[in-house]
């Protein structure tokens, strides 16, 4: 009877491993498939590690370190980890905090009575790491009101940095708002000198680096230049384009300046989970002394922000620098950690604007995380040469609305897709683009709304407002700021070419949603009517995008589908082509637009 039972429980554990042995085979592979595919468009390039259980389940490198010297990534593959570091940064503070060298309350005066007397004595070491601060004074950032200062390429000396900051004020009270803020950590590091006697570079290497075995971890340097991974532009492009540094580190100390390896942060973050570096009290210290962060429920905590992804948490925190992007993160439920490291951005994110993705880390990020949850996504597609030619002729003709309509010409078997219509669009803007009036009481106050800003005669426009904003349409100041709105829109986005209302939604309350079609730019103003159609309110559509793509090279994946790269023509959306010999389905996203085939020539 023993020996039933023990061969009984033997076999359920058998069962059970070889269950799970076939689900992180599945997995494995599946994050496999997702970076390869991400690869072959050359929108990852980097190194990846991934864990499960204290174990690595999937570990791989992708395109190069130095494309001259035709060096690939390898997991040995030093990169700059710019925000990451804070991570790191707040476990050096917390060692001071645990060591009774200082408090979460120290207040920022203890250290710099001088900088921002009148303030200073009200911003606390905590403030500092969980973005709650409230000073105008930064690094890396300016805000609407100009403050702030952008690295430069010459070094700087702290104290130049406080002469810089010394006439600084605050935009709400510390520990009552969150606004991102590389400044504090430099402040930080700076702390971290004062208190422990050491160079910033010295402390973290004996307080963190060394105790959790980060042998390829330092400040501002490369412990291996043969080892570093190039920084580059062109993310996503057909070439990349190496790119130096504009700025110097010491800019950025204690808050992005720190260069690693995915091995090296994996060792941090288990020495963090097991006690090495911090007791367990003070590790959930950093998870737990939190501020809201004013976006869903995601809260910034001392150097990680903690969110939900589903019904799980997720601790993590990223960076992002000129050339380089970074992931660092946690599902604690599913004990998973996943450590994203790429050396190349598609533009240089503080310089240049771009309307597609800087990086895809993110995206791809959000992916891994849905194959952890057991969950289905998408792969980007790759290329098929399968067309079925009987579908699409020589030129085909499709008529998406009375205004436009698309051509999808072969020309021995490369596919090309051009716009048509009354007016110049995109494909990748037709949804903007469409006429959504629905000729009724709403959108006639809208396209009055529309045609007094775009010529700048407010005559009437009283009449569509209710009382409330009657104060604003209704007298000088307030069509003062509409001018002065319109001025500007002048002067940034060229000369005004039409309008139109792109979308309506909502019940009592419409939403009315107008673009503005400029010469280099479309702007998104969107009006809530109310039932008595008069204009209660009135906003930005910050999701209005421009494109003035009308030509775009399809990529078969099917015998009847394709793709069109959005980030190659002009950082756009990803769209794909359904093809039938009655019509075309253009799909963007989630949304399917249909259109009927007009004639084949």
């Amino acid at each position: 009877m023993k020996k039933a039972v023990v061969l009984f429980i033997t076999l359920i554990l058998g069962i059970n491993s070889f269950g799970q042995s076939t689900f992180n085979k599945e997995l494995e592979k599946n994050i496999d498939d997702l970076f390869e595919s991400y690869s072959f468009y050359n929108r990852f390039v980097g190194s990846v590690l991934i864990s499960k259980d204290n174990h690595i389940i999937y570990q791989k490198s992708f395109g190069y370190a130095d494309r001259k010297g035709h060096k690939k990534n390898t997991e040995k593959s030093i990169f700059s980890i710019a925000s990451l570091s804070k991570s790191l940064t707040a476990v050096g503070i917390m060692k001071l905090v645990e060591d009774g060298k200082l408090t979460l309350e120290t207040p920022v005066s203890t250290y710099f009575p001088n900088f921002m007397p009148d303030y200073s004595k009200d911003i606390t070491i905590q403030h500092l790491l969980n973005n709650s601060s409230g000073m105008e004074a930064n690094i890396g950032r300016t805000d609407d009101n100009g403050n702030g200062l952008m690295p430069e390429e010459t070094a700087i000396t702290f104290d130049e940095v406080l002469e810089k900051f010394k006439d600084s004020k605050l935009k709400f009270e510390p520990g009552k708002g969150y606004d991102y803020n590389n400044f504090g950590y430099l402040l930080l590091a700076n702390i971290i000198e004062k208190v422990s006697g050491q160079s910033y570079a010295d402390f973290m290497e004996q307080a963190v680096f060394k105790p959790a075995g980060m042998k390829n971890t330092t400040i501002a340097s490369f412990k291996s230049i043969n080892q570093k991974a190039q920084r580059y532009l062109g993310l996503g492009m057909t070439e990349f384009i190496k790119f130096n540094s504009p700025f110097h580190p010491s800019w950025l100390m204690g808050a992005a300046d720190m260069n690693s390896t995915t091995n090296d942060l994996f060792k941090f973050m288990q020495a963090l989970d097991n006690g090495i570096l911090l007791k367990p009290a003070s590790v959930n210290k950093i998870y737990t002394a939190t501020q809201a962060m004013g976006v869903n429920e995601m809260l910034s905590g001392l150097g990680w922000v903690i969110d939900h992804k589903g019904d799980e948490k997720w601790i993590y925190n990223n960076g992002l620098l000129p050339g380089y992007a970074s992931v660092m993160g946690s599902l604690p439920e599913k004990n998973s950690k996943i450590i994203i490291l790429s050396n190349a951005t598609s533009v240089n994110p503080v310089a240049d604007e771009f309307q597609g993705e800087v990086t895809f880390v993110p995206e791809i990020t959000d992916k891994i995380i849905a194959l952890l949850q057991g969950k289905s996504i998408e792969n980007l597609p790759t290329p098929k040469t399968t067309i079925d030619n009987s579908i699409v002729d020589e030129t085909n003709t499709y008529q998406l609305d009375n205004e436009h309509s698309l051509l999808l010409k072969n020309k021995g078997n490369i596919y090309l897709l051009e716009t048509a219509g009354a007016a110049p669009w995109s494909v990748f803007t037709y949804a903007f683009s469409r006429n959504a009036n629905e000729q009724d009481a709403p959108s006639e106050t809208a396209l009055f709304f529309a045609n007094a800003m775009s010529t700048q005669n407010f005559e009437g426009l009283i009449n569509y407002a209710n009382d409330q904003m009657k104060g604003f349409l209704g007298t000088e100041e307030g069509l003062g700021q509409l001018k002065g709105m319109w001025s500007n829109f002048l002067q940034h986005a060229g000369k005004f070419r039409s309008y139109n209302i792109y979308k309506i939604d909502g019940d009592e309350v419409k939403n009315v949603h107008i673009r503005f079609h400029f010469e280099t730019v479309d702007i998104g103003i969107v009006l809530s009517i109310n039932a008595d159609h008069k204009i209660q309110g009135m906003f930005m559509d910050d999701s209005v995008k421009t494109n003035h793509i009308d030509k775009v090279y399809l990529i078969p994946i099917s015998k009847n589908e394709f793709f069109i790269n959005g980030h190659q023509n002009g950082g756009m959306q990803d769209l794909k082509i359904t093809v039938s010999n009655t019509g075309l389905i253009l799909k963007d996203g989630s949304i399917n637009f249909e259109a009927a085939t007009l004639s084949s020539f």
